[in-house]
């Protein structure tokens, strides 16, 4: 269908249920403007667990595509 699931963390939190639905090929970025547009800047670090990362809590940049399944957790200033 062309479309995968990333679920959202809060740093010191548990894991959000409902997943956001983004297209195949979809940055870390579209992930943080999927939120609200702007949040993207705000972002001092992202980690990010799950299929596309080499290990668990990668921190990974803007531009890092995320796959069907993973966890992203940004950390703000």
């Amino acid at each position: 269908m062309g479309v995968i699931r990333v679920y959202m963390k809060e740093p010191g939190k548990s894991v959000k249920s409902e997943p956001m639905v983004l297209k195949q090929g979809s940055t870390v970025c579209d992930v943080a403007e999927g939120i609200f547009k702007g949040f993207s800047r705000t972002v001092v670090e992202t980690r990010v667990t799950g299929p596309s990362g080499k290990f668990s809590n990668q921190r990974v940049g803007m531009g890092h595509e995320v796959k069907d399944k993973d966890v992203v957790e940004f950390h703000t200033r």
